[in-house]
């Protein structure tokens, strides 16, 4: 049985302007067609129903003629087909939509196959009893998360979803699932494409089982609400010493229930997380090691951090690491700070890994972590790469590429090495101690392309060694110490056998009242650069110093003892 809602009945109720424009997704076309139904003092949105299926439905006694069976849910511009499929018949404005039975550990999964389709696509996904009838399953309308044809987006409570899977035309088959644990718990989302397995997914909330297909525009759909799930490894597995590895159905799952000294090892394929990936313990987490994988796993995030290490000491290797959300002007504590990896405290390895982020910072270090790269990629970046001895709110990040060694006051060793660091729309490697504290970086190998600026230095000591600076858009290497801050802290970068190329200011000293100075010995190079050097303010650019040999102390200088 299903209950059966009228469009005029759908339209009539409609929801505020607000409320019609959080429903709206991220591309331009759908976001065109929202404004043009506001403007006509319409709304694209029903009000929020609680569907339960009705027993005096005229329209059951059809349930014997190959119609969809009893506890679908179809209500506004959908209508069954004596095939056993759906026609949706809204137009760019109004959503057809239908809702399926509760899925259980006994039938965890369904399919929808695409037989006309338009670009606006169908969405297929999960929702609780809760929905509203104007739009796509994840749009912020209703509690619920879906996979969209159109551009493959996994949509999560936002108008704007994050890349997933692939895309899905007419004669593909769209899948989704929840997988259980073995007393019943629901606990992960799958998603598939002609039952192939996409991704992994947390379970945003629990009552969300309900399956739910609808579509912006014209179309039609086979619906196998008995389809099985398909077969396919599971997303990781935690192993505790020599004992037995125990396998999780999602990351999430597994990196809350290690302890200290587990390795959670991270299968092929996508692991998404709307929130990101909390890390309080001394874990690591990899990717599977000597085996060839159909996909490597990859790590993605639509808000926050993907992972945000707290813990004492966490290790990274062999993973994808990928951040679609935040907001380009946010600074990494405030709302809206995004990125790939924020190490807040303790310290963390991150090796053999790719690491990018659409709207803020690859990597993010604080003061009170240590941080160690090898052999690993960042970029693009929305703002910068790696941040080293990031303040929070109002500081400058140090986005660090190739290999790098800091000490700081007592807080050890950092550690880059081999690291390249591409395509950062502001800063490529930035350095900048909070005010008291002594910083002493030692950048080695590195690699810094297509970034704004390549290296920015802000009262503390850096030697870059065998390290290239090509193609930034505004300075290669930057080194300042604004007027007032920090008394009696100097800046300066030493730079043995490195290269900058294709910039248009090589070299950048800004005094401020105080030292700044970069030595840039004839081991170094400079080609085709509009500007080689500049000195502002007391600035210095000395063409023939050599590396002083101190290697752990930060060195402390008085306002008039510049070079």
């Amino acid at each position: 049985m299903y209950t059966k809602v009228s469009a005029a009945d759908d339209l009539n109720d409609a929801t505020d302007t607000a409320e019609t424009k959080d429903a709206a997704p991220a591309s331009d076309e759908k976001e065109n067609a929202v404004a043009a139904t506001t403007a006509e003092g319409g709304s694209n949105e029903g009000p929020a129903q609680d569907l339960e299926p009705s027993e005096g439905d005229p329209l059951s006694a059809t349930a014997n003629h190959n119609l969809p069976g009893a506890g679908i849910n179809k209500f506004a511009l959908a209508e069954f087909l004596a095939s056993g499929g759906v026609e949706f018949t809204g137009s760019d404005r109004e959503y057809g939509f239908v809702r399926g039975q509760q899925l259980s550990k006994e039938q965890p999964y369904f399919e929808v196959t695409i037989v006309v389709d338009r670009e606006d696509g169908i969405g297929i996904g999960l929702c609780g009893n809760k929905v509203m009838s104007g739009a796509m399953p994840g749009w912020p309308a209703y509690p619920s998360i879906g996979y969209h044809s159109d551009d493959g987006g996994l949509f999560q409570g936002r108008n704007y979803g994050m890349p997933f899977g692939p895309p899905c035309h007419a004669g593909d088959r769209m899948g989704c699932g929840v997988l259980f644990s073995a007393g019943g718990v629901a606990e992960t989302v799958v998603f598939t494409k002609n039952r192939e397995l996409i991704g992994w997914v947390p379970l945003p909330a629990s009552g969300m089982l309900f399956p739910v297909v609808a579509s912006a525009a014209p179309a039609v759909a086979n619906l196998d609400l008995k389809a099985e799930l398909p077969s396919f490894p599971p997303a990781c597995w935690v192993k505790t010493g020599t004992a037995e590895a125990i396998a999780f159905s999602n990351l999430a799952l597994a990196v809350a229930s290690a302890k200290d000294g587990d390795i959670v090892t991270a299968n092929g394929g996508v692991h998404a997380f709307n929130k990101g990936l909390a890390v309080t313990r001394s874990i690591t987490i990899c990717g599977v090691e000597g085996k060839e994988l159909a996909a490597e796993p990859e790590l993605r995030g639509g808000e926050d951090f993907v992972i945000d290490s707290k813990g004492i000491k966490v290790r990274l290797k062999g993973l994808s690491i990928k951040s679609f959300g935040g907001d380009k002007s946010a600074g990494w504590e405030e709302l809206g700070g995004a990125g790939g990896v924020c190490a807040r405290q303790g310290s963390i390895t991150i090796e053999s890994c790719k690491i990018s982020s659409q709207n803020g910072t690859g990597v993010v270090s604080t003061l009170l972590c240590q941080l160690h790269a090898s052999h690993t990629n960042v970029g693009p970046c929305g703002r910068h790469g790696i941040v080293f001895f990031a303040q929070g709110k109002g500081g400058i990040f140090a986005p660090g590429e190739g290999s790098v060694e800091t000490s700081r006051n007592d807080r050890g060793v950092q550690l880059l090495d081999g690291v390249t660091v591409r395509d950062c729309e502001e800063v490529g490697v930035a350095v900048n101690p909070p005010k008291g504290s002594k910083g002493s970086v030692t950048i080695t190998g590195c690699s810094v392309e297509a970034c704004k600026d390549g290296l920015v230095v802000h009262p503390a000591k850096v030697t870059l060694q065998s390290s290239s600076f090509v193609g930034c858009r505004r300075n290669a290497i930057k080194a300042f110490r604004a007027a007032g801050h920090m008394a009696g802290l100097a800046c300066e970068v030493q730079c043995k056998e490195c290269t900058i190329k294709d910039c248009p200011m090589g070299l950048r000293a800004e005094g401020g009242g105080g030292v700044a100075k970069i030595g840039w010995d004839n081991s170094n190079t400079i080609q085709e650069c509009i500007t080689s050097f500049a000195c502002e303010e007391g600035g210095v650019i000395d063409q023939h110093t050599e590396p002083s040999g101190e290697e752990s102390e930060y060195s402390e200088y008085s306002e008039s003892s510049g070079g």
